[in-house]
């Protein structure tokens, strides 16, 4: 059971490459120019649907990792505060939730940009599903025991 949590956590490292390609097409119609994105919209919702792609599936690969284990101690902190967990868990799912509803409006517009962008909606909407899963599972790792 150990070498498969050891895999997943491997494969959790897949969440690096795809954040660098989601952070280079977010920027990339900058170097068109607002010229050409401004006479050309459905190229900045074709991107901007790959954006959100690549950062559902960053998500996706991040929920893979480890849950015991912390990398900062003020990430370790915060999950051991109540309030503060709770608050990120409340974004989170509020996060997910307008995501998930302009995926699912996307499909009802008629309009192809519109149609195209809700893909990427509802991916980014299923990655924050799975990373509030993982962070519930770190903040049942971290949190503190009141001693009674």
């Amino acid at each position: 059971m150990k070498n498969v949590k050891q895999i997943f956590h491997l494969l959790s490292y897949l969440q690096y490459p795809f954040l660098l390609i989601g952070l280079f097409l977010l920027i990339k119609p900058f170097f068109r120019g607002f010229d050409y994105v401004s006479s050309n919209p459905e190229f900045l919702f074709k991107t901007y649907n790959n954006v959100l792609i690549f950062f559902g599936l960053t998500l996706s690969f991040a929920s893979l990792q480890d849950s015991t284990k912390t990398s900062l101690r003020y990430e370790k902190q915060m999950w051991q505060n109540p309030k503060k967990a709770k608050f990120i868990f409340i974004v989170t799912i509020v996060t997910m939730i307008i995501f998930f509803i302009s995926g699912m409006l996307g499909f009802i517009i008629k309009e192809n940009a519109f149609k195209e962008f809700s893909y990427g909606s509802l991916i980014l909407a299923i990655g924050l599903l799975g990373y509030l899963k993982l962070q519930m599972e770190i903040y049942e790792n971290h949190k503190k025991i009141k001693k009674e």
